[in-house]
């Protein structure tokens, strides 16, 4: 990151340092200087392809234009494949016998497991919220399956005990998170701000509370709320750290903010007006032509 600053100078450091991934932050490990000297080559490109909307992140883009860089061709929202796994259908089953906008989505992605002691307190705050949910519950290795688990052991008694009353829905295997998010009973997404899963909520209009856990997730998160459409909650720190554990009556209060305010509601619906807007004609093959353009000339 400090190597593209020197290299650039016209290009101000505005990223906030509690913003990067720890990693990031450890000058000797391997991670950091792989992504300082790989940072060099990026005078070499002839553009940047990025899954991103103007409407998005209009002030980055900007503020990347004419600043001697490549130039930046932001070609999203990309759709998810429909092949990507196979699903349960019982959370969309679940679903339909829901109101419209009344249910939190919560889900970490595939890659992001957490400690049982604040899996129970993330369920203890989504059954003091007072809203239902649909939760996708992930305590092993990243990208393994959650087979032969006992959720009530997981989760505890309190947690169970509101699922079987029909407050909410809670699964441990691998769900079709696009037809989810597309549902019209969901009204909030509690996400770790995966890109993937930011440009999803973005083109269903979801509005978004963020929790990110590692990478690049705290500065999406901080994309989300400066738009308008979400929150990002920087006191909880990065999720991977188990010494701060979240306490659930905060996790609780949060999730009533998102789903009871308005603007953010409104802004959701315009950034997924935006995001269907820029995959038309007059949007993403504009930005072709452009790409276009500049290989010919190039």
């Amino acid at each position: 990151m400090l190597s593209l600053f020197s290299r650039f100078p016209s290009i101000p450091p505005s990223v906030p340092k509690p913003s990067l991934p720890p990693p990031l932050l450890d000058s000797k490990s391997s991670f950091t200087r792989g992504f300082s000297e790989n940072s060099k080559s990026i005078e070499l490109f002839d553009g940047v392809l990025i899954n991103s909307f103007e409407e998005l992140e209009k002030q980055s883009l900007e503020m990347l234009l004419n600043k001697g860089l490549p130039p930046v061709f932001p070609l999203g929202p990309f759709l998810p494949l429909e092949f990507e796994g196979e699903s349960s259908f019982a959370p969309l089953e679940w679903l339909e016998n829901q109101r419209e906008s009344s249910v939190v989505y919560v889900s970490f992605g595939s890659r992001t497991t957490m400690c049982k002691e604040q899996i129970r307190e993330l369920g203890k705050g989504l059954a003091l919220s007072g809203y239902k949910f649909l939760w996708v519950v992930k305590s092993k290795v990243v990208d393994k399956e959650e087979t032969g688990d006992d959720l009530a052991e997981i989760l505890g008694h309190q947690v169970m005990n509101k699922v079987k009353n029909n407050n909410g829905f809670v699964v441990n295997q691998w769900v079709n998170q696009w037809r989810i998010l597309s549902h019209k009973a969901v009204g909030g997404f509690m996400s770790h701000c995966g890109w993937n899963s930011v440009m999803e909520a973005a083109w269903n209009g979801i509005p978004v509370l963020g929790w990110p856990q590692h990478g690049d997730q705290m500065i999406n998160g901080e994309v989300i709320e400066a738009a308008g459409w979400g929150l990002c909650v920087k006191t909880w720190g990065w999720g991977l750290n188990t010494h701060n554990l979240v306490k659930g009556e905060e996790i609780g209060d949060k999730i009533k903010e998102l789903m009871e305010n308005q603007m953010v509601r409104m802004e959701a619906a315009r950034i997924s007006e935006a995001a269907k807007k820029s995959s038309e004609a007059g949007g993403s093959s504009e930005i072709l032509r452009k790409l276009f353009q500049s290989l010919k000339k190039n």
